[in-house]
């Protein structure tokens, strides 16, 4: 069982008030979907504490998608 102060997916120690990992990019924090309750990953939560909706974690299971911006109106050197 991995220590409630550690990242659920890289295992580093959470040491800041970050909403993601710094090291692995895991989210750290939750959102219901429904109320927008906020909360962190350690406190386990499978419905939310305030609205009972399913509590669904952004990034999980590999799969995190990042926005690509792209390169325009820059000159080539």
């Amino acid at each position: 069982m991995a220590k409630w102060n550690s990242c659920p997916n890289c295992g580093i120690t959470v040491n800041s008030m970050a909403d993601y990992c710094p090291n692995c990019g895991e989210p750290w924090t939750i959102e219901c979907a429904n109320c927008g309750l906020r909360w962190r990953f350690w406190k386990n939560y499978k419905f939310c504490p305030s609205c009972g909706t399913l509590a669904e974690k952004p990034g999980v299971g590999g799969k995190k998608e990042r926005k690509v911006v792209p390169n325009i109106g820059k000159p080539k050197i």
